[in-house]
């Protein structure tokens, strides 16, 4: 199977698209001569980044990808001038779509809109790997949404770009909850384990820095725990207690118990039924320093715990 690649002579944007569907090649490459054909004659990228192709294209390039002869891996639709609506077509693409791996759609114009869309498809696809949405007007709304669907319905996607939006401190503040909600502990240990990476160059409107870095330390523990999200939940419990050793009182408190009155054994067991079996010992000697009224009903302990307060 033949490749054909993109032209300087391409003028019309459906031009483009036809050369892609209608024409003899199974998928327009690089110009570095990179073949992503696949064995079987499957076609593992579509590359038209630069063409201008609007909605219109948009819609036409959807419709091939529903061809059940063909499977595409890449997408990339950088700088063709997307809207909300060509958004749309592809969100309702991703929603029945097995075997798209990677969609960038870079420098377009998607705004806040177009983010609800893709954050539509993300509740119910299971394939796609990497989002990019760099550079498309998404603000604290669009950033959010997308947030939301990551943390709650997604475990597929381990690479987003939305670096140079507009996204603000509540974006960021919804990114970090995504991956480190710190609502409680169970939220904790029901967010999202698999993104990997957030890339967030030249983000505006984020006054709070502290905010990217928090999201930074737990997409760190996101990937030294891949693939194992029990492993990710434990480290962030474990990370938040270190620095919020009161809160495993309140987790206590949620079973009706009041820390001082319940036994070392059943403290334990609580504690060790939170971490689970494969518990960092440098951690809770570090609970252990800062409440050791959790562990012991020495009188003693309590008595000095409370002439500190």
């Amino acid at each position: 199977m033949s490749i054909r690649r993109l032209s300087p002579s391409f003028s019309s944007c459906l031009d483009s698209v036809e050369a892609v569907f209608e024409g003899d090649a199974g998928a327009i490459a690089a110009d570095d001569g990179e073949d992503f054909v696949r064995d079987g004659g499957r076609v593992g990228g579509i590359f038209l980044g630069g063409n201008h192709l609007g909605d219109k294209g948009v819609a036409r390039i959807v419709d091939g990808l529903e061809d059940p002869c063909r499977q595409y891996y890449k997408l990339y639709l950088c700088d063709n001038r997307i809207g909300r609506q060509g958004a749309s077509f592809i969100s309702y693409s991703l929603k029945y779509n097995a075997t798209l791996m990677e969609l960038s759609l870079g420098n377009n114009h998607i705004g806040d809109e177009g983010a609800r869309h893709m954050a539509s498809s993300l509740v119910v696809n299971n394939c796609l790997q990497m989002l990019n949405l760099e550079n498309n007007s998404i603000g604290p709304a669009g950033t959010t949404v997308i947030a939301n669907a990551l943390e709650h319905s997604n475990k597929s996607l381990h690479w987003l770009v939305l670096s140079e939006n507009p996204i603000g401190d509540e974006g960021a503040k919804a990114i970090l909850q995504c991956i480190g909600n710190s609502n409680s502990l169970e939220h904790l240990k029901r967010c999202n384990h698999s993104l990997l990476s957030v890339v967030l160059k030249k983000v505006t409107q984020v006054k709070d820095v502290a905010t990217l870095r928090k999201i930074q330390c737990y997409l760190k523990t996101n990937r030294l725990s891949f693939p194992s999200p029990i492993s990710a939940a434990q480290r962030k419990i474990l990370l938040y207690v270190k620095e919020n050793p009161k809160e495993l009182m309140n987790y206590f408190s949620s079973f009706g118990m009041k820390g001082a009155e319940v036994e070392i054994d059943g403290r334990m067991a609580l504690l060790l039924a939170l971490l689970g079996k494969q518990y960092d010992l440098s951690s809770t000697f570090v609970l252990l320093q800062n409440s050791p009224h959790l562990f012991t009903n020495d009188p003693g302990i309590k008595g000095i715990k409370n002439a500190n307060r």
